[in-house]
């Protein structure tokens, strides 16, 4: 999510904006480091367990249910964390607990193995919808990842809504969210129903952080060629979120 500052003069409220609003890439780096955390807890620890599990005797619904503890068990030091419980991690609950009593009362492991693609289109959803209302996911998630909830901050990202090409780039990286993410919802779904249980226990989240990342990758590197752009227009860039 890009940021955007007119060449400093005195007829725009962003001349006094602070040089090191934007994250740079070390800022990047971190935040594709904070993401091994959660490989390790929603997909890697699963996968491990399910394969012990099953490998010593266990039903694949069995296995599935025991391994799902360890994203309940995360969310849930989270929320005891933060003392809040955000939207996100409600519907991945919730989500979590139908694919069990789905599984559970079907005895089929893929209403399980369903739940995350239907999180993932969920939140495809959301993207969708956000572009037809006055200001796009990707704007509020970038203002929480550039300012860090900072007011001053906040406040001067609001400002760069004024800016064309600031709104473009949110509009198009909401768009592309919303698109990557409901084909990736679409196609693990389908596979979840095609595929052995067992293929698809470790498939799904390969494919999911391979695209999340692709996703990601093309984010950032969108946000320079616009950051680029914009520079060469006469707008000045702090950055990209």
């Amino acid at each position: 999510m890009a940021e955007f500052e007119a060449r400093q003069s005195t007829n725009t409220p962003l001349s006094a904006a602070p040089a090191d609003i934007s994250p740079d890439p070390i800022r990047r780096a971190w935040f594709f480091l904070s993401l091994i955390p959660g490989i390790l807890v929603n997909a890697v620890l699963p996968v491990v367990a399910y394969t012990i599990l099953t490998s010593r005797g266990w039903s694949p619904v069995a296995a599935l249910s025991t391994s799902a503890a360890f994203p309940v068990i995360a969310t849930l030091v989270s929320i005891a964390r933060t003392r809040s419980l955000d939207g996100l991690a409600l519907i991945s609950l919730i989500l979590i607990v139908i694919g069990l009593l789905g599984s559970l009362v079907s005895g089929s492991p893929r209403f399980h193995l369903a739940k995350e693609s239907v999180l993932t289109g969920v939140f495809g959803i959301a993207c969708a919808v956000s572009l037809a209302l006055p200001r796009p996911l990707a704007f509020f998630f970038g203002r929480q990842f550039a300012t860090a909830g900072d007011p001053a901050r906040v406040q001067i990202w609001n400002s760069y809504w004024v800016y064309p090409q600031f709104r473009r780039v949110q509009y198009t990286i909401t768009a592309v969210w919303a698109a990557v993410l409901l084909l990736d919802a679409g196609v693990r779904v389908v596979l979840t129903f095609v595929l052995p249980v067992a293929s698809m226990v470790w498939l799904s989240p390969v494919i999911f952080y391979a695209g999340l990342f692709a996703l990601l990758i093309w984010m950032f590197s969108y946000i320079a060629r616009a950051r680029a752009r914009a520079s060469a227009a006469g707008v000045a860039t702090l950055g990209a979120a």
